[in-house]
Parts: C-alpha cells; sequence; structure tokens
C-alpha cells in the first residue's frame, strides 16, 4: 500500500471515530497521518477538534492558534469557528464570539452568527417552551428544575465523562426507579448551557427549538428511558 493510500485510510478512520465519539481511536489516527505529514491541514485541524472534545482545552487552542494564518492573509471558517469554540469552552466568550463572527463574515451559509440573547430572554424562552412540553414532562419538570449555566464544565464531565464541551443539556441526577444517588453534587436537575444552544439556531425560534429538543431528551433520561427509547419516542 502506498503512503498516499495509508493517510487516506488513517484520515478516514480518524473522521469515523470522531463522529462515533471515539476520540482517543481518532487522535491516535491524526497523529499517525502528521507523523508522516506535518503540513496535512485536514489531520491538524481534527487534530486540534479532537483534543477539545477531550476537554483538553489547553492543547487544543496551541493546536489551533498554530493554524492561524498571516494577519495579511484572510483566515480559514473552519479553523476561525473551531477555535472560537476551544476559547469559548476556556471561558473566553468574548474573544470566541470575535472568531464566530470572523467565522460567519468569511462563511455565512456554513457560520451564521450565534443568536445571542440576554438572561431574561433566555429565560422568557425557556418558560415558553416549559408550557408547550407533554404533560408528562411538564409534571417531571416539577420534580426536576432546569438551571441555566454558559457551558459544560470539565468539572461537570468529570463526573459525566460521556459529555463534550459542545454539549446542549445534560440531566444530572437518578433516573427514576433508581436509587443510587449521583456523586454530580447537583442533586436532580436538568441543565441547559445557553451558549451552546444559542450557537445551535440561527434565530430565536430555532434556539427554542433547540431548548424544546434538549428538554424532552433529558426529561426522558429522567423517567428513565436509554438512548434506544428515546428514539424510539421521537426525543433524540
Amino acid at each position: 500500500m502506498s503512503t498516499s493510500s495509508r493517510l487516506d485510510d488513517w484520515m478516514r478512520e480518524g473522521e469515523e471515530a470522531l463522529d462515533a465519539g471515539e476520540f482517543e481511536l481518532a487522535l491516535d489516527r491524526f497523529d499517525a497521518v502528521l507523523a508522516h505529514d506535518p503540513q496535512h491541514w485536514g489531520a491538524a485541524l481534527d487534530r486540534a477538534e479532537t483534543l477539545h472534545l477531550l476537554w483538553r482545552t489547553p492543547e487544543a487552542l496551541r493546536a489551533v492558534t498554530a493554524l492561524r494564518p498571516p494577519e495579511e492573509e484572510e483566515d480559514d471558517p473552519d479553523r476561525a469557528e473551531l477555535e472560537g469554540r476551544v476559547r469559548e469552552a476556556g471561558g473566553e466568550f468574548a474573544a470566541a464570539d470575535r472568531l464566530f463572527a470572523e467565522a460567519a463574515h468569511l462563511d455565512p451559509e456554513q457560520f451564521p452568527e450565534p443568536t445571542r440573547l440576554r438572561a431574561e430572554d433566555f429565560r422568557a424562552i425557556l418558560d415558553e417552551v416549559l408550557a408547550s412540553l407533554p404533560s408528562p414532562i411538564r409534571a417531571a419538570v416539577t420534580e426536576v428544575p432546569v438551571l441555566v449555566e454558559a457551558k459544560p464544565t470539565a468539572a461537570m464531565a468529570e463526573h459525566a465523562p460521556h459529555i463534550t464541551p459542545e454539549v446542549l443539556g445534560l440531566f444530572v441526577g437518578t433516573p427514576v426507579g433508581e436509587k443510587l444517588r449521583s456523586p454530580s453534587g447537583y442533586g436532580d436537575v436538568v441543565l441547559l448551557f445557553q451558549r451552546n444552544l444559542e450557537r445551535a439556531g440561527a434565530t430565536r425560534e430555532e434556539v427554542a427549538e433547540e431548548i424544546r429538543i434538549t428538554l424532552l431528551h433529558e426529561y426522558g433520561h429522567y423517567l428513565g428511558f436509554d438512548e434506544e427509547g428515546l428514539e424510539g419516542m421521537g426525543l433524540q
């Protein structure tokens, strides 16, 4: 097999692993590509993305900023958007929004600017969505409150290792029918991550729909449905 074919195979395997959430495998494949071709743009960008999803934020930031072009050259929208997400995960919200604006300028169709909302506006949308949910879900809300956070954190991921910095919501606690308490420190709550939800919708209406889908999914977890059950109910 030629070196070119081997690199293509590693890239394909890495991208498939990245899509499947197998981040360590993806990182191994992108590292293999870069060991043979250090200038491989796709592998370098995907590697930075993988580090980001593994909560290795400082490493991801070094990797993605190393790909930034000289000042006189136009940036790549994929790179700018990824750096924005990495900086956002690190709490650099103003810097992140500048990068999201740059990505939107370079490719407005693929990277529309996030719909940023004041806390009270987001809460108003949330209240509207809660009132529209099916009665079993509304009943669950009286038992398990909804909290809004700007972003998920690495500390949360220590107790919920399946989440990434891009997750929209998270049920934290004990599903109905289980007696073991969660060690999360939160008690039973559903967390919504405002900045991620804002980026998931290009308009206020789209953000509201993303909130609705996320609430249905997370309260479905509270009610004891696994991923297959949620999919069967149309909550995936």
